[in-house]
């Protein structure tokens, strides 16, 4: 492999434990055209990860092979048989020479040219290994926008960031633990009473021990009729387990942002965050029997 050279292929790799992350944009353009689509490397075409820019491949490359497409070589022009050869009219002219100086005598000759079969050239190539990560790097679309801090943002390639400490802004942090809740709650045991971009309630909705009795006046909206009263019994009742708001409003309590020692260790902080806060708004409670009420209990039937 030849160095230097003004068409030599130059390559960014990241190597990991068990594969090679590759891109010829070594600037780290955001217009970019890769030249490493159809290349073999060590006989294997490279694999695609989620930005097109970046390839996947198992080992640093030993060599670098394109397809090279039938070619023609040796072009020229032949003397047809039959007509006498001269200082005019040469056997033999070749492709680059015969210009305007042959027109008169053009029909004198026949163009040929050999082929060369199609079939794999060699790359010329410098590779420069950006990073050797030791522990687990797994070259994917993120899922969330984490922050990172800004010595780590101008002294680490873009795409290694996410083995940087990292953490999301409390909107973000906001809509992950909303739209979860609402995707997850069990309205048997629990109801959102307050779902706002500024704040976000959730209710816990306990068994009463036994029904509380109650009178309503059906009339009461038509002031004309006379007082009508429909017994109604009260089942639950409802007390407050989860509030959050993305930043101070009220007394709400404002969200602590995710965040995490990497990316991987961020998304495993939010997951565990999310199954303990649905396992406390989705647990069962009926209340205290032995003290009417002044205490709850889990359901043993749920």
């Amino acid at each position: 492999m030849r160095k230097g050279h003004e068409s030599t292929l130059k390559l960014a790799a990241i190597k990991t434990k068990d594969r090679v992350y590759i891109s010829d944009n070594i600037k780290n353009e955001s217009y970019f055209h890769t030249r490493l689509n159809g290349l073999l490397f060590d006989g294997e075409l490279a694999k695609d990860t989620y930005d097109s820019k970046w390839f996947e491949i198992p080992n640093i490359p030993i060599k670098i092979e394109k397809q090279r497409p039938k070619s023609k070589t040796n072009q020229r022009y032949e003397l047809k048989t039959g007509f006498p050869e001269s200082e005019l009219t040469p056997k033999i002219v070749s492709y680059s020479e015969f210009d305007e100086e042959y027109d008169d005598v053009r029909g004198l000759y026949t163009y040929k040219y050999d082929e060369i079969e199609e079939g794999l050239e060699e790359v010329e190539f410098e590779i420069n290994v950006i990073e050797e990560v030791d522990g687990h790097f797994e070259m994917k679309r993120q899922e969330y926008n984490p922050i990172y801090n800004f010595l780590d943002k101008i002294t680490t390639h873009p795409k290694l960031l996410p083995l940087r400490p990292c953490k999301l802004s409390n909107e973000e942090s906001y809509k992950i633990i909303r739209n979860h809740v609402k995707a997850n709650i069990d309205s048997k045991y629990a109801r959102i009473t307050s779902d706002y971009d500024f704040c976000f309630t959730v209710k816990k909705v306990i068994e009463l021990y036994e029904p509380r009795q109650y009178q309503v006046d059906i009339n009461a909206m038509h002031k004309r009729l006379k007082p009508k009263y429909e017994t109604r019994y009260q089942r639950d009742r409802q007390v407050e387990v989860y509030q959050v708001a993305p930043k101070p409003y009220q007394s709400y309590t404002v969200v602590t942002p995710f965040e995490g020692d990497n990316y991987e260790d961020l998304l495993k902080n939010i997951d565990t965050y999310l199954d303990d806060l649905m396992k406390v708004i989705n647990q069962p409670f009926v209340e205290c029997e032995c003290c009417k009420g002044t205490g709850v209990i889990l359901d043993a039937n749920n």
